[in-house]
This record gives C-alpha cells, sequence and structure tokens, in this order.
C-alpha cells in the first residue's frame, strides 16, 4: 500500500527504513533521499514507527516485592 503518495513510498519502504534504523518520519524521508510535501503521511509512517518498536522493545517482567 502507498503511504506517501508525493513520494511513492509504501509500506514496505517505511519498514525498510525503519529496520535500518529510520525513528521519525523525517528519518524514514531522509532514508529515500526524500523531504515531505504536503505531510499528510507523517501520521501514518508515526504509527509504523511505534508499532515496529513496541514489537522490538523486550517486555520486562515485574516481579513481586517479599
Amino acid at each position: 500500500m502507498i503511504i506517501c503518495v508525493c513520494n511513492r513510498i509504501n509500506c514496505r519502504s517505511v519498514r525498510e527504513a525503519v529496520e535500518s534504523g529510520a525513528r521519525s518520519p523525517n528519518a524514514v524521508q531522509s532514508h529515500h533521499g526524500c523531504k515531505f510535501n504536503c505531510g499528510k503521511c507523517s501520521t501514518m509512517i508515526g504509527d509504523m514507527i511505534s508499532e515496529h518498536m513496541d514489537r522490538c522493545v523486550p517486555q520486562t517482567q515485574v516481579l513481586a516485592a517479599e
């Protein structure tokens, strides 16, 4: 699915940038040598970054105090 119509960036391209270390919508655009035009895609890109980070962060175990 196309995420950024202005720069023709699709879901796969966003995931590739995030897996390469992009941690913001601007970093995703930069990864592909682009800049935002209209910016309508920034929320969707941010959501995709958040989802990726949520999957990658190890769950901290909570231990009960004695």
